[in-house]
């Protein structure tokens, strides 16, 4: 595949091999320094200060060496050889490799080809997605668009705990309101929002309960200190539920009532938990009603920022009913059962003491510090870790894969290398060298704290609604209704998905409006604009005309834009190899700059023959490859804005 930038680098080499032969000394080596040239130093710098020591002023021998088709000339400069390119050479070949390639421009042999598996999102299906969810989403499939750009095979799988320990209160706050839940999700709310709320009732309601009961038997055994620093947190809690009174009386109401019914809700939580997990008929019926009404509100989210998954993993059907929770245990105890052990009757696994043994540090990725790892309680139930390494023993068993990438928050960074040393303990070596944690930091939004359980969180529809609505109050009066609601959507939907994965993933990211609607640069509408911009001139153009000569005066600003787009492929493969998006939204975004400042200046539908012919081919270029780049960030291309 065309990679003009590599074939520009081969040049160098050439020119490096006949320097080499000049000096009697082999410098190829130094390509591995090159950089970017200053401003009106020429394109490429290597710097060669140790040369000019060892060799003196190396001007006559730079200019005895015959340069390649692609280098028009090398100076040496403050001890860089400065290399500049023969424009009209470089243009012939990264334009005709866009024309040639289309959209397909940017793969090479650079790029990754491999198999992957990319699980990513994996909401708990208790309540909506929030926004740092959507970080997750934009940045596993992101990832998913890069790899499949590239020829790579891949799978994308959510993973839906549906076993996990808040499910129980989704399930009995479900039960008892179920009429009243179905009823509003068929006048038309979203049923993950319905949910949300039953879940964060119950629970404040269930703590409640159970903090009334530690208060009476402190204030029994004549410990009021403790019990007043517990009639403190009930307090807030009561705060809690005072606050879904305000928002949804019914529905706040008809919860306590209904809980009111069961003598010890905290009780009945832990057995509503365990019968899941052994799979009762009756729990299961329930929880995976609400379960499945929540992922219909999760499917119609991620559908509107273009988010698809090959495959819905239950946690009980691929973790715990196939009995890979059970092989985990045994395998453990089998294979490594010095690094297992009782404590206070829950069953532990030594990963701490596993990884220093062995030395696993650099081979499995490892953190510094690592915990002792639980995997049963001492009622004999299981923890998401042990029934995640079951998880990963089912890729294991059902897939081909060169790579597991786990798109999950930097705060699991402990657990997830538990599961590779959990795995490598089992024997599984490989697949714990397979397994990657594509670990991404927190999404803060100014002046506000969230907690799903006291339901205090801005929902990813939030998100999206309240960008929709600032985009809508720019467009609405250029456009029909009807089409300003399209274009106000595509916009909020490039505007959030660029800003998730502009930032490089173990970076927090502060959500500002400025920055995600800034229509001047290094956002998603400026993108979206910029390739309206190019877009417009070709439709306007109707053809573009096949490219016969480059002009020998092109602009300075057309010279940036063929070296920009050369380096495209490289990016791309760049990208792909490192899986680092921000390499992408970068070169757009650069791109962009230079191609606006480039549309303020020159005519290209009124240009002159000959320079009109290239104009089209170099904007067309800057359409396909902004075109390429948004098709892989899921940044929606439109025709007006």
């Amino acid at each position: 595949m065309h990679n003009p930038y590599d074939e520009l680098i081969r040049d160098v080499r050439i020119f490096l091999e006949s320097l080499s032969a000049e000096l009697g000394k082999d410098i190829t080596n130094y390509l591995n320094s090159v950089t970017r040239a200053p401003p009106n130093y020429g394109y490429l710098a290597i710097p060669v200060h140790g040369l000019i020591r060892e060799y003196g002023n190396l001007e006559e021998v730079i200019n005895k060496v015959p340069k390649p088709r692609l280098i028009s000339r090398v100076l040496l400069i403050n001890g860089y050889l400065n290399i500049d390119v023969n424009i009209n050479e470089y243009a012939n070949l990264v334009l005709g490799a866009v024309n040639s390639l289309g959209e397909k421009y940017g793969v090479s042999d650079k790029c990754p080809r491999a198999s992957y598996i990319i699980e990513h999102t994996s909401a708990n299906p208790a309540k909506p997605m929030h926004i740092g969810h959507g970080r997750n989403a934009a940045l596993g499939d992101s990832l998913a668009r890069l790899l499949r750009f590239c020829g790579s095979s891949v799978r994308v799988h959510f993973y839906v705990n549906d076993c996990g320990d808040q499910m129980p209160y989704v399930g009995i706050g479900y039960y008892v309101v179920k009429d009243l839940v179905l009823s509003r999700v068929k006048s038309g709310v979203k049923p993950d929002e319905v949910i949300g709320e039953v879940y964060s009732i119950t629970y404040a309601v269930t703590e409640i309960k159970r903090l009334s009961k530690q208060i009476e038997q402190l204030s029994n055994e004549g410990k009021y200190d403790e019990a007043n620093k517990l009639i403190g947190e009930r307090d807030e809690w009561v705060s809690v539920i005072n606050n879904f009174l305000n928002r949804d009386r019914e529905l706040t109401e008809s919860l306590i009532k209904g809980l009111g019914k069961f003598e010890d809700l905290p009780l009945m939580i832990k057995q509503w938990s365990r019968a899941y997990e052994e799979g009762d008929e009756f729990v299961r019926k329930v929880i995976r009603e609400a379960v499945d009404l929540v992922l219909r509100g999760f499917r119609a989210t991620l559908d509107r920022l273009g988010v698809y998954f090959d495959s819905w993993d239950f946690e009980s059907e691929v973790a715990v009913d196939n009995g890979g929770v059970s092989r985990v245990i045994n395998e453990l105890l089998t294979r490594a059962p010095q690094y297992v052990e009782r404590e206070d009757g829950a069953l532990i696994f030594r990963a701490d003491k596993y990884a220093q043994d062995l030395g696993l540090w650099d081979e499995l990725r490892l953190p510094r510090y690592i915990p002792k790892a639980t995997l049963l309680r001492s009622d004999g139930t299981s923890l998401y870790l042990t029934r995640d390494i079951a998880y990963a023993l089912w890729f294991w068993a059902n897939f081909r894969f060169d790579a597991l990438i786990r798109v999950i928050g930097s705060e699991q960074t402990h657990p997830q290398a538990q599961l590779r040393l959990a795995l490598h303990a089992m024997g599984y070596h490989e697949l714990a060298r397979k397994i990657m944690h594509y670990s991404y930091e927190m999404v803060n939004l100014a002046g506000m704290k969230m907690s799903g359980r006291r339901g205090v969180y801005v929902t990813l529809d939030e998100l999206i609604n309240e960008t929709k609505s600032r985009v809508m109050d720019l467009v609405k009066s250029r456009f029909t209704p009807e089409e300003a609601d399209k274009v106000a959507e595509a916009v909020a939907v490039g505007a959030i998905r660029y800003s998730f994965v502009s930032v490089s993933p173990n970076k927090p990211l502060t959500f500002s409006w400025d920055k995600v609607l800034n229509l001047r640069q290094n956002s998603g509408p400026f993108i979206q604009y910029t390739y309206v911009r190019a877009n417009s001139i070709i439709e306007k153009a109707g053809v573009v005309p096949r490219l016969t000569n480059i002009p020998s005066n092109i602009a300075g600003e057309e010279k940036e834009l063929v070296l920009i787009l050369g380096e495209y492929p490289e990016v791309i493969a760049k990208a792909a190899q490192d899986l680092r998006l921000e390499y992408i939204t970068e070169y757009v975004n650069r791109l962009s700059l230079l191609f606006n400042s480039y549309y303020e200046k020159y005519p290209v539908l009124n240009s002159e023959p000959g320079i009109r012919e290239f104009r089209l081919n170099l904007v067309n270029a800057v359409r396909t490859v902004l075109g390429s780049a948004m098709e892989i960030l899921g940044i929606p291309r439109l025709s007006r804005m």
